[in-house]
């Protein structure tokens, strides 16, 4: 990789690069004496090709090993030589050798950061040009005046500025070609193993691209010359060849250039192309591994879902088991306690009194309560294990005929049932949902006593594919941040002296709905009333479940 450095140090020079640098930067100084020469129109230009070879080094390395390049390789000598006429005023171009490679040294080491037009190796060139065109104007004619210098007698001592600028633009057009050229050469793939570049798998076409697009501007050139020269010029075929004018060597080397500045662009698009095309592949790849991760992964969560649920299922089933075992177990001893206790006070009861009778007394009342929760416990286990067998069941005739059995056992009180809208008839079993509402209704009249009358309004309303029942009743309501609790077993959230209960109606409530395929929840107000809500599927297509 090319290493960028905040400050032109010459330290840890890598040895492969410095040998290399000076190699080529003593072939472009050799090079400079078989500069080809153009003249047309009274206008000549001295192409100075092999300066090439250290502006190759400078942008595949930077400027530290282009400096190196053109100083040891003995390059910023070659203006004292072509332009020995020059005389100190050869430091100029020299000058400007450095300049030009400083700048696309610095250039090609940002551009490894960052990318930036103003680190584009066209847009520095264009700096350059400018930076070129002033020290031209400015120094060429200070320095002439010193002439002649000790290694040229014959030297200009006073030169127009017409011909200073002539100078200037004549190396301006070389240096520009030669950095296009530079430009397409580094693309490459063996110019970048010779610098040991990274070589991208986009580029392995880009030499026979080159090549290609060269030979066909080089053959078109070909064709051309000679079809002009046989029908304008009436030269035979290859006697032209032979002997080649001013006009056919401009042709061909402005064809080269042309050529190769050409295939350099078509390069350029190529390779990015196929990098892209590489990036997607990459990225499908990638995509389809992680596609089939997750597929994995997810396969992999199903079994142990599965495998937990199947698990979690064998433990509610052995618990709910046990709970129907141990309750029924519990009832035989609990009421003989009872009944013993009831044999005691009827035969023996003329002789007990005081602290005795009070703790018989107790001990019925706690035998009683054990025989409910016991009963509720079994309730609730019976639900667990029945399998649900449905028929069609008209729902208010249900809640009516629970109200009423409440309203008999409760004829002290002012209660009333009240039916806003029609209710629907449901697929449910009959008495599992019974037992539900019993559960519902036990509740909302227990919690509304100290209310007169005592109201209970129940209504339907339909959502997507399910019934939305409420029973709502006018009782002493409870605090919403303590709902969570309500459907668990044994809570409660009033205290057993004010509302009697065993805190398992509910859980049997819920385990009931669950097992139509429906789900229920509470809304309430502190001393405002709880409305208790549950869905109950539409269509039910199985007639038994368990």
């Amino acid at each position: 990789m090319i290493q960028s450095h905040k400050k032109l140090d010459f330290k840890n020079i890598d040895i492969y690069k410095m040998s290399t640098a000076i190699v080529l930067g003593f072939m472009g100084f050799v090079g400079t004496f078989y500069s080809s020469r153009f003249d047309f129109n009274g206008f000549s230009i001295n192409f100075t090709w092999s300066i090439i070879l250290p502006m190759l080094v400078t942008l595949a390395w930077g400027r530290r090993y282009g400096i190196i390049s053109i100083t040891l390789g003995f390059v910023f000598l070659y203006p004292f030589f072509l332009g020995s006429y020059n005389g100190w005023a050869s430091i100029v171009p020299a000058l400007a050798l450095y300049l030009w490679i400083m700048l696309h040294g610095y250039g090609s080491q940002r551009r490894l950061r960052e990318k930036s037009i103003y680190y584009n190796i066209y847009f520095l060139q264009f700096i350059y040009i400018l930076i070129r065109l002033a020290l031209y104007i400015t120094l060429f004619p200070i320095l002439v005046q010193f002439n002649p210098p000790f290694w040229n007698p014959m030297a200009y001592t006073n030169v127009d500025m017409e011909i200073i600028l002539l100078f200037a633009i004549k190396g301006i057009i070389v240096e520009s070609i030669l950095v296009a050229l530079c430009d397409a050469l580094l693309l490459l793939p063996f110019i970048r193993r010779i610098f040991k570049l990274p070589c991208s798998k986009g580029a392995k076409y880009n030499t026979r691209i080159m090549s290609a697009i060269i030979a066909f501007g080089l053959s078109f050139t070909l064709i051309v010359v000679a079809v002009y020269n046989f029908i304008a010029d009436r030269n035979a075929p290859l006697q032209w060849m032979i002997q080649l004018d001013e006009k056919t060597r401009i042709a061909f080397l402005l064809a080269t250039i042309l050529f190769s500045i050409m295939g350099g662009i078509t390069v350029r698009f190529v390779q990015q192309m196929l990098e892209t095309q590489e990036a997607l592949k990459l990225r499908e790849t990638q995509y389809k591994l992680a596609i089939e991760e997750i597929k994995s992964l997810n396969d992999e969560l199903e079994q142990r879902v599965a495998s937990r649920t199947s698990e979690l299922q064998n433990a509610v089933s052995e618990l709910e088991e046990f709970s129907y075992t141990i309750s029924h177990d519990l009832k035989s001893p609990l009421r003989a306690i009872d009944g013993y206790s009831k044999f005691i006070i009827e035969d023996y009861g003329s002789i007990i009194h005081g602290e005795a009778r009070e703790m018989i007394d107790h001990i019925q009342g706690i035998s009683s309560d054990m025989i409910t929760l016991i009963n509720k416990l079994l309730e609730y286990a019976m639900t667990s294990k029945a399998n649900i067998v449905r028929e069609t069941v008209a729902s208010d005739e249900i809640i009516q005929s629970v109200f009423k059995e409440f309203e008999v056992g409760n004829s002290e009180k002012d209660m009333m049932l009240i039916f806003e809208g029609r209710l629907p008839e449901i697929q449910v079993d009959k008495i599992l949902f019974k037992q539900a509402i019993t559960n519902i209704l036990s509740n909302a009249v227990k919690f509304s006593k100290e209310k007169e009358p005592i109201e209970i309004r129940v209504g339907c309303y339909t959502r997507e594919n399910e019934y939305i029942f409420y029973l709502k009743d006018n009782g002493v309501g409870f605090d919403m941040k303590y709902s969570s609790k309500l459907f668990g077993i044994f809570q409660r959230l009033h205290r057993s002296q004010d509302f009697e209960g065993t805190g398992i109606g509910l859980a049997t409530v819920k385990k009931i709905i669950q097992k139509h395929g429906g789900s229920v929840w509470i809304e309430a107000v502190l001393n405002g009333g709880a409305t208790v809500y549950f869905t109950i599927p539409i269509e039910i297509h199985a007639e038994n479940e368990g």
